[in-house]
């Protein structure tokens, strides 16, 4: 057994995950409480040998960071959400305080990554990049069956490219900028034509069902998005020269909204070497993705 760890700016999830992928015993912590409590190091080690105590099964512990890591995996260096963590490292203390017990860490998104490789409906595919298209848009990239850091360990940190609208991807399709775009259209929709003016919260869900009924703004703002995706992934398909493209996170349930504008960018910027057999599909893990990623880390150790 392993013990999947995905940590977040709200809360932190724990797990036992089963070499076939199977979450058992998942527990959920509130990052504040910790923060604000004993203190978040603290925290995590009383949490970790409870675990241990109770399942002394587990031999593995993946956890998984949203921000950058040292390139020799030992601490954090970004995270602005827990600053208190940022440059402690964390590894040495775990490994110090339970010196019997393997410990990894990643980037959140890397972990998305293998754990699509390891777990997912798309087990092993070789090669691909995984887009994360939720609060921000994260990435992880497989190449040739092993995950790709970069040259200091934070590599394809994609939706912090700039685009050819002069704003970073994350900044025009992370979910809060992507609701922004919608208000900005039905304010242009003076004669309200649009069903979305019904509603009283915009989400990617609403705005996803309205364009499955019909809705001609709620389409074009799906379509629009597609184009700004599918023109980024052109440089990330010519960059890092791969074609299998996985998308998850929490605008990939409208995927079947802004995938045909995805491809048709593509299409009209890349040859015949790429697109031929490129292959767009979903990530398949939704919200277990996290701590499965993070029980892959230490799948990739053995």
């Amino acid at each position: 057994m392993i013990l999947g760890i995905d940590v977040g700016g709200t809360s932190v999830k724990f797990g036992l995950v089963t070499p076939e992928g199977e979450i058992k015993n998942a527990t959920r912590f509130m990052t504040a409480d910790w923060v604000n409590g004993i203190g978040f190091v603290e925290s995590m080690k009383k949490e970790i040998g409870e675990y241990l105590k109770k399942y002394p099964i587990v031999k593995g512990v993946g956890i998984g960071w949203p921000g950058l890591l040292s390139l020799d995996r030992t601490k954090v260096v970004l995270l602005p959400n827990i600053p208190s963590i940022v440059n402690v490292p964390i590894v040495e203390i775990l490994r110090s305080e339970f010196p019997h017990i393997h410990f990894k860490i990643e980037n959140d998104a890397k972990c998305a990554a293998l754990g699509e490789f390891y777990f997912g409906s798309n087990k092993r595919m070789q090669t691909f990049v995984l887009l994360a298209l939720g609060t921000g848009v994260g990435s992880g990239v497989m190449m040739n069956g092993k995950l790709f850091i970069g040259g200091r360990g934070n590599g394809t940190e994609v939706g912090h490219m700039l685009t050819t609208r002069g704003k970073s991807l994350e900044n025009q399709v992370g979910i809060s900028h992507l609701i922004a775009y919608t208000k900005e259209q039905l304010a242009l929709d003076t004669a309200k034509k649009s069903s979305l003016h019904k509603e009283a919260e915009l989400s990617p869900k609403v705005i996803a069902d309205h364009a499955g009924q019909g809705d001609a703004l709620a389409i074009a703002v799906w379509a629009e998005i597609g184009t700004i995706i599918g023109e980024s992934i052109v440089n990330i398909v010519r960059v890092m020269d791969i074609n299998n493209i996985l998308l998850g996170g929490g605008i990939s349930g409208a995927f079947d909204y802004f995938v045909p504008n995805l491809k048709k960018a593509m299409l009209a910027h890349l040859p015949a070497y790429y697109t031929d057999d490129m292959y767009i599909g979903k990530a398949t893990l939704e919200n277990d993705a996290g701590l499965l990623g993070a029980a892959g880390l230490i799948m990739e150790a053995i």
